[in-house]
């Protein structure tokens, strides 16, 4: 089998390249065995394996050292060895990967930030709505509630509002004096004899 394949390959390149011209269209063809009577425009002559290889590799070096200058001209299979397309593969599969996955965390913690913000939002709308109801019931149990109110005693003749008392007496509004008298009486301005009512002290 081997055998075979290598004879295979030696009437390859033996046969070598040949250029071709159809004379009615001017179409040129490249072929690998020879051209038709008057078709023939040249024809090359046969490269080795070792020497195409050797082309392949000057081309490789010219095209590494190009990208080199300026990076993204030429697809990596075009520069790299097959040993260095394959790691190149691994390597670049792996970044993908990498990518992705933090692109997944960076997903999820975005997720999660906008979770918790609003979280924040509906707890801060509850407490606006509880100190509502508070207020609201503050302002209705206040609306249900009556003042109280004291009503002030009514002047009668003889009476005169009392403003403070102490131990010996009483003063009242008018700057009368009413000293303690026995029996819970008092004796006001004339010497009159004076009852305490209320805050009122009341001379008949």
């Amino acid at each position: 089998m081997i055998s075979a394949l290598l004879i295979m390959s030696d009437v390859a390149w033996s046969a070598g390249y040949y250029v071709c011209q159809d004379p009615k269209t001017g179409r040129k063809v490249g072929q690998d065995f020879p051209c038709e009577g008057g078709k023939e425009l040249g024809s090359y002559a046969p490269v080795s394996p070792d020497e195409q290889k050797a082309r392949d590799d000057a081309a490789r070096k010219s095209k590494r050292a190009f990208e080199r200058q300026h990076p993204g001209t030429y697809a990596p299979e075009e520069y790299m060895t097959e040993e260095e397309y394959a790691e190149y593969r691994i390597k670049h599969a792996r970044e993908i990967e990498e990518r992705r996955k933090r692109e997944e965390q960076q997903a999820a913690q975005e997720a999660l930030r906008r979770a918790e913000a609003a979280e924040q939002r509906a707890r801060e709308a509850e407490r606006i709505a509880r100190e509502a109801e508070v207020r609201a019931a503050a302002a209705e149990e206040a609306a249900s509630v009556r003042p109280l109110v004291v009503p002030h005693p009514i002047a009668r003749p003889n009476q005169s509002r009392i403003k403070d008392c102490d131990l010996q007496g009483c003063r009242d509004v008018r700057g009368n004096v009413y000293k303690k008298d026995v029996g819970g009486t008092y004796v006001g301005p004339s010497n009159r004899l004076c009852i305490q009512n209320g805050n009122m002290m009341q001379c008949p």
